[in-house]
């Protein structure tokens, strides 16, 4: 399939997508009539600012560094190197690892010790580690059974 070609959709994969879609926007819809809901003492404008940076920061370092990422795996030296479905389940677990970690950010970066120590109480940093563990263990563990199929005939 060229780049320009597109590939037509089943009608279950159509089906999940608007299950998935709907769901999404039921969330949303449910999360903005609790905010609104709120009494007066709620900041709704300090809740916008952090959700705004929240979609900035998810935009331009989450997306621009899988995407770049992603680019440079699957266009540096053509032909050597994984598969193009070794690549792409690497970069799905390198998707998995960053978003973990901009979650896990706010809470690596914060000053130490905390003022409160109930504020914050685990360690997250180990916990962010165990995280990645658990990615590249899962993404190892699809590479090699889908070889190991291939291997067998199915």
């Amino acid at each position: 399939m060229s780049g320009g070609e597109r590939r037509e959709v089943s009608g279950v994969v159509r089906a999940w997508r608007l299950v998935l879609g709907a769901a999404g926007l039921a969330g949303i819809g449910y999360g903005i009539a609790g905010l609104l809901d709120q009494p007066a003492y709620v900041d709704k404008w300090a809740v916008l600012r952090w959700l705004v940076g929240g979609l900035l920061l998810h935009d331009i370092v989450f997306a621009g560094l899988v995407f770049g990422i992603g680019w440079l795996v699957m266009r540096t030296l053509p032909g050597r190197g994984p598969a193009p479905w070794v690549r792409r389940t690497l970069l799905g677990g390198l998707a998995v690892g960053v978003a973990a970690t901009l979650v896990a950010l706010p809470a690596l970066v914060r000053p130490w010790p905390p003022p409160n120590p109930s504020v914050l109480p685990l360690d997250y940093g180990r916990n962010l580690a165990m995280i990645w563990g658990a990615v590249l263990a899962v993404t190892g563990m699809v590479i090699g059974v889908r070889k190991w199929l291939a291997a067998r005939g199915g």
